[in-house]
C-alpha cells in the first residue's frame, strides 16, 4: 500500500461532521471533499444523506446529545483521537452543546465552533430581540406578560391584526404559531406551557405579526473578523408558518448586510450563522426575526451561488483568515441564482394534495425553475435515497413525535 500524502495524514485535513442526515450537512460534506478534505460523518442514526454518500471517509454513531451532553462530546472526542481527526464541524442544534463542553475535545479540535455564550444568546429569541432592538434594528413589538390570563387585554391594547407566538428556542417552523385574537393567543400559550412544562422564564414570546418576504443574511466570522456574507430571499416555504424554504434566490441587499453585521460585529462573532429577516412590505427597514447560530437550511444555495461557507471556515482554521478572504474575493458570486430543495417540494406537494389542491401541487412540482438542487446530485444519487429513508423512518418512529426531548423545542 502506498504511503499516505502529507495532507491525508494531517489531522487538520481530517474533519468530523455532526448531524449528518440533513442536506445542510451534506452540502458541507460536498464542499469540503471538493477541496480534498477527508470528512467523517457522525449522527445518532445510520440512515441519512451523508451516511449514504460515497464521499464520506467513514461514519461515527454517537449517543443522543440531549440525554447526556458530556457523554455525547466525549464520544466525539474519542472518535477524533482514534481516527486522527483534527477538527469537529458542528451542523445543527448540537453546536451549542459542543461549545459548552469544548474542553472535552482534543486540543484544537474546537476551532470551528462558536462561543457558548453567543450560541446561548441567539438560541433564546427574547434575548436576541433585546440585543437587536438595542442596536437600532427594527423588531416587531412584543407583549410582556407574567400570566397567560393577561394576554387577551394586552393583545387588544397592541391594536394589531393577529400575533405570532414563539417558543424561546425553536427549530425552523416548529415552535411557531399564529393567533388572530387575544383569547386564541391565551389558549395556545397555555397549551404550550402545559405541554412543555415551561417555567415563567421560558414562557413563549408573543409579538405583533409583520408582513413581508422572508429573507436572510448568512455570515462567516473568524474571531470577530468578517470574512463573507450572502443574502437570499425566500420564494416558497414548506409550511404556512414559515421556516424552511423549498425555493429561494440570491439577492444583493446592503440593508440586510448592514442589519446582520451590526449584530455580529457587536458581539465579536466566531463561526457560521444566518440572520433571518422580513423585507418590510411598507418599504422600511427589514424586520429582524431571529438568528440561527449554526448551519442553516439555505446553505446549499450559498455554496452553489459561489460563497463556499464550509470551505472558507475550514480554510480560516488551516490556512488563516487572510487566505480565506483572498479565496472569497476571487469567487464569482451569482445574484438571482435559484436553489431548490426537491424533497421539500415533494413533501409540500403531498400536503397540498391531501388538502385537495391538485393544481397547487402540480405547480409546486413542475413549474419552478431552479439553477441548483439542494439534495439531488447525479454524481452521488445515494445521498438523495438516504434522505428519503431518514424521513420515512422519522414518519413511523415514536421518537420523531417526541423530538422536543432532543432539543428541537427546548
Amino acid at each position: 500500500m502506498p504511503p499516505r500524502s502529507t495532507e491525508e495524514s494531517d489531522p487538520q485535513h481530517r474533519v468530523l461532521l455532526t448531524y449528518g442526515w440533513v442536506r445542510t450537512s451534506y452540502m458541507a460534506l460536498r464542499n469540503l471533499t471538493d477541496h480534498g478534505v477527508k470528512v467523517w460523518v457522525s449522527d445518532t442514526f445510520r440512515t441519512g444523506m451523508c451516511q449514504a454518500s460515497r464521499r464520506r471517509a467513514g461514519f461515527v454513531r454517537y449517543p443522543p446529545a440531549y440525554v447526556d451532553e458530556q457523554a455525547f462530546v466525549r464520544h466525539l472526542a474519542e472518535a477524533c483521537t482514534a481516527r486522527g481527526i483534527g477538527l469537529v464541524f458542528p451542523s445543527h442544534n448540537e453546536t451549542e452543546i459542543l461549545a459548552r463542553h469544548r474542553a472535552l475535545l482534543p486540543e484544537g479540535a474546537d476551532r470551528l465552533i462558536p462561543k457558548a455564550e453567543h450560541c446561548a444568546l441567539f438560541n433564546n429569541k427574547a434575548d436576541a430581540y433585546t440585543l437587536a432592538e438595542s442596536l437600532g434594528l427594527r423588531v416587531p413589538r412584543r407583549l410582556s406578560y407574567r400570566d397567560p390570563s393577561e394576554i387577551p387585554s394586552l393583545v387588544r391594547d397592541l391594536g394589531t391584526n393577529g400575533v405570532v407566538i414563539k417558543l424561546l428556542t425553536g427549530n425552523s417552523a416548529r415552535g411557531v404559531t399564529y393567533a388572530e385574537s387575544g383569547d386564541e393567543a391565551q389558549r395556545k400559550v397555555s397549551e404550550w406551557i402545559e405541554r412543555y412544562q415551561l417555567a415563567p422564564a421560558r414562557y413563549p414570546q408573543i409579538e405583533e405579526r409583520v408582513t413581508g418576504d422572508g429573507a436572510g443574511c448568512s455570515v462567516l466570522y473568524w474571531q470577530g473578523q468578517r470574512i463573507a456574507t450572502f443574502c437570499h430571499r425566500r420564494l416558497r416555504e414548506r409550511v404556512a408558518t414559515g421556516g424552511t424554504s423549498t425555493l429561494r434566490e440570491s439577492i444583493a441587499s446592503p440593508a440586510l448586510v448592514d442589519a446582520a453585521t451590526r449584530l455580529f460585529d457587536h458581539i465579536g462573532w466566531h463561526g457560521l450563522a444566518m440572520s433571518e429577516f422580513k423585507l418590510a412590505s411598507d418599504g422600511g427597514a427589514p424586520w429582524f426575526i431571529e438568528v440561527n447560530p449554526r448551519l442553516w437550511g439555505s446553505l446549499p444555495l450559498a455554496v452553489s451561488a459561489g460563497v463556499e461557507f464550509p470551505y472558507l471556515l475550514w480554510s480560516c482554521a488551516v490556512n488563516g483568515p487572510d487566505a480565506a478572504l483572498e479565496y472569497h474575493r476571487r469567487a464569482n458570486v451569482r445574484i438571482g441564482w435559484k436553489g431548490r430543495w426537491l424533497w421539500g417540494d415533494c413533501l409540500l406537494a403531498g400536503t397540498q394534495l391531501m388538502k385537495l389542491h391538485p393544481v397547487q401541487a402540480c405547480r409546486t412540482l413542475f413549474s419552478s425553475r431552479s439553477d441548483a438542487w439542494d439534495d439531488l446530485h447525479w454524481d452521488d444519487p445515494a445521498a438523495f435515497a438516504g434522505q428519503f429513508m431518514r424521513f420515512a423512518a422519522r414518519a413511523f418512529s415514536r421518537r420523531a413525535k417526541e423530538r422536543v426531548k432532543e432539543g428541537a423545542l427546548r
